[in-house]
């Protein structure tokens, strides 16, 4: 033993070199024998110099076969990827790196391999997948778990980091209007902010919650640093301006187009009920619209003025035409109102339900024609007594004038139970039909006899001629306190006056302010009187013909200058002649 001791290290290295060439040698169970009856020296030899080169080498292959192994490694793959294309980007970036060759930027000492690089690397392997980690099986197991455990702590953290960032400093948000930006608002929070304000607003002006903007206003997500500070109540203003709000509203439609907008829905229910009851009343409920009347929500400018009740209902009334009140004035009658203002009677009665034909002096009606918007018609069943009327039959006789009329039978009306389908349209009746008939009682013939003989001149023709042709200067009726009972014709003194009809002079004579005066009686309930006259050419008793010459014309009695003062009377009262003057 104490010579293996001494030995140099020439020797010793030749040993190590045998021992390493029994490791090649076959193994059987002497071997093992004989290996487990050596003894290991007494003092370890120094450490050989060609054994530890050896293993220098086998280290070295065995790094870079490790190196290798990683390089075609999916990672590394992945890392030389986006290398080659961020060094190209940093370099270009750079000024201190401008215009120097690649192996010269990256062999900066910023771009050599350093431990931090190697660990982001190995946590990045572990993040991407854990079958990765055979890339490190060559690490110790200790430093395996550090590893590990180092990047969950880490991801777990950053986990909870982000979640207890604050929402105001991850995202932003523009305000667009057509595409435009009107102004940014910081998150969500903030901008529901805005749209409540939006409707609080809106709602206290306008009275209602329920709108939409013409210009929806939309978000637009950012990065917080294109964020720029914008006042609330600025960005609210100009989004009521630009994005033009439209409330919620309510048309009347007719036959599908739109007339009158309403706040609510109940103002044209009302008008349309109000508008039945005005034609109908109690009846009201059964009537109809002609036209298809409907009622639906829309959306328009608050610009847009809402109608009243009273506004619709005139409206729908009389349409398009204006209306004209009138106050009746005396000698008013509805045919002259309708001749004065070129409407009809039924359009007065329609414009003015519950009128008659008796108005009086101040009584105030509207005067329009009637074109309607909307028509109320209604549709009855009644039964009711009707006159069955009398037929008239004429018999001609030789034995009469022509102007004599005799009544040989005068007849009698009959009564009929009718049931019939009446139809009303504004109040006025529109359509009849009889669905039966049942005679109570017959119609008995009126039998009238009329003469076919010639009469002669005097005799009455029922139709009155002028007696003079002279200027008109006063008319019937009241001249201030007094009532003027005729005319007065003005014509030079002594112009010849003739009778306005045949028939016998009743009176020719003078009677206090008419002057003289010659009264023609007619024999068919009428009389003339022609006063003021100068002198008479016919006597009392005398039978006189139509357009007979039987006076002329003067100024005696009450007057102011030579006229003739014409009268007729039927039955005594006084007439307007210029109704019968022909």
């Amino acid at each position: 033993m104490a010579k293996n001791i001494a030995k140099s290290k020439t020797s010793a290295t030749a040993t190590v070199l045998d021992q390493k060439k029994a490791r090649f040698v076959s193994k059987d169970t002497r071997d093992n024998e004989f290996k487990q009856n050596l003894k290991e020296p007494l003092i370890k030899p120094e450490k050989p110099l060609v054994l530890a080169d050896a293993k220098k080498e086998k280290k070295k292959s065995k790094d870079k076969k490790t190196t290798k192994r990683e390089n075609n490694s999916y990672l590394h793959r992945f890392w030389r990827a986006i290398s080659s294309k961020v060094k190209p980007a940093i370099i270009k970036k750079t000024r201190v790196f401008k215009n120097k060759p690649e192996s010269f930027v990256f062999s900066h000492k910023h771009f050599r391999k350093n431990p931090l690089k190697s660990i982001l690397e190995e946590i990045l392997r572990i993040v991407i997948g854990l079958r990765f980690i055979g890339n490190i099986r060559n690490s110790k197991e200790g430093m395996l778990k550090l590893k590990i455990f180092s990047t969950l702590a880490f991801m777990i953290f950053m986990i909870f980091a982000l979640h207890r960032i604050p929402s105001t400093y991850q995202k932003a948000y523009a305000v667009l209007l057509n595409g435009s930006i009107v102004g940014y608002v910081k998150d969500k929070t903030e901008a529901q902010k805005l749209f409540s304000n939006l409707k609080k607003e809106i709602s206290s002006k306008h009275g209602t919650d329920e709108f939409v903007f013409q210009n929806k206003p939309q978000l637009k997500e950012i990065p917080p640093g294109q964020y720029k500070s914008t006042s609330l109540d600025s960005l609210k203003n100009t989004i009521i301006e630009k994005g033009v709000v439209l409330v919620k509203r309510y048309a009347l439609f007719v036959n599908s187009k739109a007339y009158m907008v309403f706040e609510n829905p109940q103002i044209p229910q009302k008008v349309l009920l109000k508008l039945k009851s005005v034609y109908y009343k109690n009846e009201a409920a059964s009537a109809r619209f002609l036209e298809k009347v409907e009622i639906k929500p829309v959306y328009v400018k608050t610009s847009v003025s809402v109608a009243t009740e009273d506004q619709a209902l005139t409206k729908i009334m009389f349409g398009k035409d204006e209306v004209i009140e009138y106050t009746i004035k005396e000698g008013d009658t509805l045919w002259d109102l309708a001749r004065k203002y070129d409407i009809s009677v039924d359009d007065i009665f329609a414009s003015n339900p519950g009128l008659t034909e008796k108005i009086m002096p101040g009584q105030k009606i509207k005067l329009s024609k009637m074109t309607p918007l909307i028509n109320v018609v209604l549709e009855k069943e009644v039964e009711f007594e009707d006159i069955l009327p009398k037929q008239v039959k004429v018999i001609k006789s030789e034995n009469y004038y022509t102007t004599q009329t005799i009544v040989k039978q005068e007849g009698k009306d009959g009564r009929a139970k009718i049931k019939a389908k009446i139809v009303y349209m504004n109040g006025l009746e529109y359509d009849r039909k009889i669905l039966s008939q049942q005679i109570l009682q017959r119609p008995v013939d009126r039998v009238v006899v009329v003469g076919t003989k010639k009469p002669p001149r005097y005799f009455a023709t029922g139709r009155f001629s002028y007696p003079v042709w002279g200027l008109l200067t006063s008319r019937f009726g009241y001249r201030g306190r007094e009532f003027h009972e005729g005319i007065d014709l003005a014509v030079p003194w002594g112009s010849n006056v003739y009778a306005a009809d045949g028939g016998v002079v009743e009176f020719a004579g003078w009677s206090g302010g008419y002057g003289k005066l010659i009264i023609i009686n007619h024999q068919n309930g009428y009389k003339t009187y022609y006063g003021h006259l100068s002198r008479f050419l016919v006597s009392p008793g005398q039978k006189v013909a139509k357009g007979q010459l039987i006076a002329k014309s003067g100024s005696t009695g009450r007057s102011t200058g030579p006229h003739l003062h014409f009268e007729v009377r039927k039955n005594g009262v006084p007439q307007n002649p210029l109704v019968y003057l022909r």
